[in-house]
């Protein structure tokens, strides 16, 4: 069997899989760790993709000629979805005054559009605006919107706003994200040596100086965990990043409850030597 993936002739040898969803199964695994996603399946010219995989799933590998496979980067698709919802965004607002065609159009895309931005969210973590811009929007016709106050009027092309900026910004990530995550470095290199002084800060009763030096770790952690999709895969990296989200999630845990002495340790013994390993590849990454 010949397999190509993007139109390029790759060797693959077959181990244990004797039918085409066990082959299936295998290039999905390792296109997932490179990063990319199967967006095109065809056996022998059939589209395997747009039919039910029970009419194929057991079809025997020595039957199969040949495999072709497109292939799209993970990060580029959620680039694309979200140059999508900036447009789809731009018209809303656009059109927000009017009770045309086009804004019963645009309107009658809310329901899935917030699923998709729910999906492959852009916002800083807790922001409001997506809840607000449902209670705004779901479920709205256009003469309902043709009649709005204008202080809703005026709330809502805030919200569109806003949500429009932060897309923005991630949408400049995004697309360099060598450059974004070369600024996450540097902003890691002064906050890591800081860090031992949290809890000092709050056993004398400086919490929100304690306050403002965690927040800006675990943002600039998240940062970086936000911009993965969009680098070169690497294990290794990853498998740091995964260490150590439960424990930002638990030092955010003890932060909420003051626990001083717990705060000192997760950052002493747990945090703070994973952020060491990992910012020589992050480095190197940037």
């Amino acid at each position: 069997m010949q397999l190509t993936i993007n139109g390029e002739r790759v060797d693959y040898s077959l181990e244990s899989e004797k039918t085409l969803a066990e082959v299936a199964r295998g290039v999905r695994a390792w296109l997932d760790q490179a990063g990319f996603m199967i967006s095109g399946f065809r056996a022998d010219g059939k589209d395997l993709l747009s039919a039910p995989a029970e009419q194929w799933a057991a079809l025997p590998v020595s039957e199969v000629a040949s495999l072709e496979v497109e292939a799209a980067h993970t990060g580029s698709l959620r680039i694309d979805h979200w140059r999508t919802v900036d447009t789809w965004l731009e018209l809303l607002e656009r059109e927000l005054s009017s009770s045309s065609g086009s804004l019963a159009e645009l309107l009658g895309a809310v329901n899935e559009s917030l699923d998709g931005i729910r999906a492959n969210p852009f916002l800083p973590t807790g922001s409001p605006d997506v809840s607000r811009f449902d209670l705004l929007f779901r479920g709205q016709t256009p003469q309902q919107v043709g009649s709005w106050p204008p202080d809703r009027v005026a709330e809502a092309r805030a919200v569109l706003s806003r949500l429009r900026a932060s897309l923005a910004a991630r949408l400049a990530d995004a697309e360099q994200p060598e450059q974004a995550l070369g600024r996450c470095v540097a902003r890691l290199r002064d906050q890591l040596p800081r860090l031992p002084e949290v809890s000092v800060l709050l056993q004398t009763g400086r919490d929100r100086d304690a306050m403002a030096l965690v927040i800006g770790f675990t943002d600039t952690a998240n940062s970086i965990v936000e911009l993965l999709p969009f680098l070169p895969p690497d294990p290794e990296r990853g498998k740091l990043l995964v260490e150590l989200t439960p424990f930002l999630r638990e030092l955010a845990g003890a932060f909420d409850t003051k626990d001083s002495v717990l705060i000192g340790d997760m950052l002493e013994y747990e945090i703070t030597p994973r952020m060491q390993r990992l910012l020589p590849m992050l480095e190197r990454a940037s």
